[in-house]
């Protein structure tokens, strides 16, 4: 495994995450429904599968500026007790499909979760439908998340792959176990010495957000075709039971797991 490498240089690369699918799916997108400058903006909706790995929304053309997107994913709504169970935050812009993604987490399929979603800059407006276009949830939108039984937001939800990492053995031997990156894409691994969360304002993947607070590149590798890589490292003594390692795919622009050494 190499030790060092530069930092990472500025590149534009596609961001569809080619190992994961739609599950939930409501495309009509016919007024702004909600902008961004308002308060508890929230969509319900069932998922089919049995995992959430992330979530988008469409963002209404010619109403504000490329802005900061944050989506959550919730089972519940913060008003009602709920839990948050996933995050990301993606640079948008209006007119087009703003989507973040997060290592895949379980969710029970037929059951109902939440959507919440924000901006920095509050200018942007999600588009959506008056027509009641989705039976399985609706807009939740105003200070204490305002009820709009038959509006829905313009959003939808990714299930399958995620990307995920494996530390396995004794440190300082360990091997590394990549699983669910794009197939051939290269995935960046990244040490911290803590966790927190990290928006990445630049590079490669503007607007993700880490689980480390303090990243130093450790290696880029390719996925195989199966979008898997394995790397056997020998870690320097001292960063065993102070690091922690998260990987990043820098084709999907999506975080793995942290896994402490």
């Amino acid at each position: 495994m190499k030790t060092f490498l530069a930092p990472l240089v500025a590149a534009a690369l596609a961001a569809p995450l080619s190992a994961q699918t739609i599950d939930v799916d409501q495309p009509s997108n016919t007024v702004c429904m909600a902008g961004f400058w308002q308060a508890d903006l929230a969509q319900s909706f069932i998922p089919t599968a049995s995992d959430c790995s992330g979530a988008g929304l469409f963002m209404r053309a010619s109403t504000g500026f490329a802005e900061n997107v944050t989506i959550e994913l919730w089972d519940a709504l913060p008003t009602a007790g709920g839990t948050q169970l996933a995050t990301g935050t993606v640079f948008g812009s209006p007119g087009t499909w703003v989507d973040v993604y997060w290592p895949s987490v379980s969710v029970t399929a037929g059951s109902t979760y939440y959507l919440l979603f924000s901006s920095d800059t509050a200018s942007m407006c999600v588009a959506g439908d008056t027509g009641d276009p989705y039976s399985g949830g609706q807009v939740y939108a105003n200070a204490g998340y305002g009820s709009f039984p038959s509006y829905d937001y313009t959003f939808r939800t990714w299930t399958g792959g995620g990307l995920t990492l494996a530390a396995t053995g004794t440190c300082p031997a360990l091997v590394f176990t990549i699983t669910g990156a794009s197939p051939f894409a290269p995935v960046a691994l990244l040490s911290s010495p803590t966790t927190g969360s990290l928006v990445i304002p630049g590079g490669p993947c503007p607007g993700i957000t880490l689980g480390i607070t303090s990243p130093t590149l450790r290696v880029i590798n390719a996925a195989d075709a199966a979008g898997s890589i394995t790397l056997t490292a020998n870690i320097p003594a001292g960063a065993c039971g102070t690091q922690f390692v998260q990987a990043v795919d820098l084709t999907a622009c999506v975080t793995s797991n942290v896994e402490a050494l």
